[in-house]
C-alpha cells in the first residue's frame, strides 16, 4: 500500500504522523512539490502537507499540488491535508480560500458535533490548544462536512466520507516547532505570539500530540487498508 505524500518545504514532512504509517505499512513516496512530479497514480492515498506558501501563490508547487489533489478527488483517493494541503484541497474541491486573521503558535480549537463521530476525529476532547501559522482559510466546499473551528476560521473539513482538511497541525515535534518558528518568529511577533512562548507550549502538549497524531495516522492508514480489502 503506498500513500503519496506531497511535501512543499523540507523542514515540514510528516514529523508524528510517520512512524504509524509505517507501523501500518504503508509504503511513504514523499515528493517535493514543485520539483518531483505528484502524480497520483499507482498510490492508494494522498497526504498533502503544510507550506510556507499561501494557496493563492503563482508558483509550481502549488499549481502542481491542487492539480493532483483534484485528480484524487476525482479517483476518489482517500486524502489528508494540513493547512497549507488542506487549503488546496477545499480549492480542489470547489471551494473558497480568503486571508483570514492570522492565527500563529497554540489556538484553541473547537470540534463541531460531527467529529464525534468521525472516523479520524473521533474521541478527541470538545476543545483542544493545537499549533497553527496561517494567513488564510478555507470555507466549506461544496458537500463537506464541518468538523472544527477556531476563532477565526474553519479548523476542519471531510468530504464524501474518505478526504480530510486540517487546518491546525497535529504531525508536528517539539523539534519541528522549534525549527519553524525561528523562520517564522517575525510574523508571530507581529501577531502578538511570543516564539519562545510557542516552543514551550509544544513541549507541554507534546504527550497529547504524540499519542493522538499516532491515533489520527492510524486510524487514516486503516481506513485506507480496509477500502484496499476484497469484499
Amino acid at each position: 500500500m503506498k500513500f503519496l505524500v506531497i511535501q512543499h518545504d523540507s523542514d515540514k514532512g510528516l514529523g508524528l504522523l510517520a512512524p504509524p504509517l509505517y507501523h501500518a505499512g504503508v509504503e511513504v513516496d514523499t515528493r517535493l512539490a514543485g520539483r518531483d512530479p505528484v502524480d497520483v497514480d499507482d498510490h492508494a492515498a494522498v497526504i498533502a502537507l503544510p507550506g510556507l506558501a499561501d494557496p493563492v501563490d503563482g508558483t509550481a508547487a502549488v499549481a502542481a499540488t491542487r492539480t493532483a489533489l483534484r485528480t484524487a478527488l476525482e479517483r476518489k483517493l482517500p486524502i489528508l491535508g494540513i493547512c497549507l494541503g488542506a487549503e488546496l484541497l477545499a480549492e480542489a474541491a470547489g471551494g473558497v480560500v480568503r486571508p483570514c486573521r492570522p492565527e500563529y503558535g497554540y489556538c484553541r480549537v473547537t470540534l463541531d458535533p460531527a467529529a464525534s463521530t468521525d472516523p479520524l476525529l473521533h474521541g478527541l476532547p470538545r476543545e483542544l490548544q493545537a499549533f497553527q501559522a496561517h494567513g488564510f482559510a478555507f470555507e466549506l466546499p461544496p458537500g463537506a462536512v464541518p468538523l472544527a473551528r477556531s476563532e477565526h476560521s474553519l479548523q476542519a473539513f471531510r468530504l464524501a466520507g474518505r478526504a480530510w482538511g486540517l487546518q491546525f497541525h497535529p504531525e508536528p515535534t517539539v523539534e519541528m516547532v522549534a525549527a519553524w518558528v525561528r523562520t517564522i518568529g517575525a510574523s508571530m511577533r507581529r501577531n502578538g505570539v511570543a516564539p519562545a512562548d510557542a516552543v514551550r507550549r509544544a513541549r507541554e502538549e507534546a504527550p497529547f500530540w504524540a499519542g493522538w497524531a499516532s491515533e489520527l495516522a492510524g486510524r487514516f492508514a486503516g481506513a485506507v487498508l480496509s477500502e484496499a480489502r476484497p469484499a
